[in-house]
């Protein structure tokens, strides 16, 4: 669950991170350049980033719809990963 919060925390930023190197690489980085920033449109986009990372990642998800999860166990002295077994 950490994860994915950190990987969303990650994308929501992602905005703010390019326009910093925008402001570092024109040589405005002053606290009047981030006084002015356009807060509202990064905010927006920092949004829209972080949706599209949720529906990127529900997509690449290979677990079948329907299934019942599987918890780790062990069997016959070895460790079985927790699974999604497919609906019968």
């Amino acid at each position: 669950m950490i994860r994915i919060i950190f990987t969303q925390l990650i994308l929501f930023l992602l905005p703010f991170l390019v326009y910093a190197g925008y402001l570092f690489l024109t040589n405005k980085m002053h606290r009047k350049a981030w006084i002015d920033a356009p807060r509202y449109w990064l905010v927006i986009a920092g949004l829209v980033v972080s949706v599209f990372g949720f529906l990127f990642m529900s997509q690449i998800n290979n677990n079948p719809l329907g299934g019942t999860y599987v918890p780790a166990h062990m069997e016959n002295g070895k460790l079985i990963p927790g699974q999604i077994k497919a609906p019968e």
